[in-house]
Parts: C-alpha cells; structure tokens; sequence
C-alpha cells in the first residue's frame, strides 16, 4: 500500500502540468475565420523574453464617443481558447479595446505553460500594448477568471491598473488543490503556487469579484480570503446556484461587469 501510494504521488507530481494547463489548440484557419466574421477584430501577436510568438486578437470599440480608449485585458481560466471569449466581449464591451492572448502552449500562441513564465509573458504584453496605444488610452482594467486571476493579480502589483474584475478567485492554488486532493502533501507537491494572497495589496484598484454559489472547484471562501484585507474599493457578489463553468450564463454577470466599469472608471 506504502508503494501504490508512492507510485500515486510520484504520477501526480510528474502530471500536473498536464492537470494544471490544460492547453487547448486553434488552427490557423479557424483564426483566419475569427477575423473573416469580426470586422472589428485584430489578430495580433507579442515575441515574448525567450522568443516564444504568443498570438491573440485585439477588439476594437464598435461604439466609440471619442479618441480616448478604454482597455480591457482578460486572462481565462485554465482550459480557455480565448477565441471563445470574443462574441460575448463584442456583445458586452463594445465601447472598449480588448485584449485577448492565449497563453503560451494555448491556441496558436508557441511554448510551454508555468507560472513564472505566465506572469513574464503577461507584464510584457501589458507593457507592449501600452506602448502600441501610447496616448490614447484613458483606462487600463484587467479581467481574471480562475486561474487568470493569479495572473492579473501579478500584473496589478507591478504596473499601474485602473480596475480589476476577477472571476472565480482566489487566494493561493495550493488551497484550491487541498480542496481537490485533500489526502495529498499538496503543498509539497505542486510546482506552482499562483499565490495572489501575497500579493494583491500591492495594488488598491478598484475591484470586482463575481463568484458562484455552488462553485465546487473554486469555492466563494477562496475568494473571500483573498479580499478578506484589501485595501482598495472591493464590490464582491455571489450568483446563486451558479457553479464554475456557468457564471457568465447568469444573467446578472454582464451586467454586474458593466454597472462596475461605467460607475468606477
């Protein structure tokens, strides 16, 4: 039994990439048929610090009063292809610029996933986008969902943000895995730690969480803990009888998200 364990634990340790990023592909042609169907949609790419091409699409304002640009940057959760986030963003965000890019090892973006390399990958594109915009942006906000989170978390503490919207936060992921395996040395176990807690009083942004009432994976006390002690403005709601996968079906998310935007921005 000692070894079944032991072989168990070894496995787990040796997968968790695999079980952590879940890397979803998109084929070139399903990208060119992205921007064939989206008029205002750019399809965009970052050379990251070990020159890894990291591929996205920018969303341009379909209703605009002004020169001034309102950005939002989002990063998914860890099974998202962000190509999939682009009819609802059209729909909710047309007076924003959006900024979506898959993570490396995710859709036609190259390389391998992990935590530090995430959180390299992320500062750069902030700062590129920033500078491709120099000028014209009025508002920079970064939207998390799940593990994005953690990464948002990252970019607020080192560089300057205007809002944050997380959904389905948390605090640290080794108390996401202790949920998920609570008969695991956990916390010995895994390679990435994705603790915002530590972090996440280095900005006082403005700051949006939305969770689900029936979130098994990410239970609403993560997020809790993570805001717990935030100094910033913090607006938390809990949707009923919604779980992870489902938040943005509620038909108060995208309204939540928008009432948070007009009136703190």
């Amino acid at each position: 039994m000692v070894l079944v364990a032991a072989l168990f634990i070894g496995l787990l340790y040796a997968l968790q990439e695999r079980l952590i990023f879940h890397q979803p592909s998109l084929s070139p042609s399903d990208a060119q048929q992205v921007i064939d169907q989206n008029d205002h949609v750019e399809e965009v790419s970052f050379q990251s610090k070990d020159d890894e091409r990291l591929h996205g699409w920018l969303l341009h304002p379909q209703q605009r009063e002004s020169e001034d640009t309102q950005l939002l940057i989002y990063y998914g959760g860890n099974a998202e292809e962000l190509s999939m986030q682009i009819p609802e963003m059209s729909a909710h965000l047309e007076d924003w610029s959006v900024l979506l890019v898959n993570y490396r090892g995710y859709g036609m973006s190259e390389g391998s996933p992990g935590e530090e390399v995430l959180y390299a990958d992320a500062l750069t594109i902030y700062d590129e986008i920033r500078d491709q915009l120099e000028g014209e942006i009025t508002s920079t906000v970064l939207m998390g969902r799940s593990l994005g989170t953690g990464v948002a978390t990252k970019v607020a503490s080192e560089r300057e943000v205007d809002g944050l919207v997380f959904v389905s936060a948390f605090d640290t992921f080794t108390e996401v895995a202790r949920l998920q395996f609570p008969f695991l040395p956990v916390s010995w176990l895994l390679q990435h730690e994705f603790d915002s807690l530590s972090r996440i009083n280095d900005t006082s942004a403005p700051l949006l969480a939305i969770a689900g009432d029936n979130d098994e994976i990410v239970p609403k006390e993560r997020s809790r803990a993570l805001l717990a002690n935030y100094e910033g403005t913090v607006q938390f709601e809990t949707l009923a009888e919604r779980g992870h996968n489902d938040l943005h079906l509620d038909e108060s998310f995208w309204p939540l998200i928008r009432e948070f935007l007009d009136g703190e921005l």
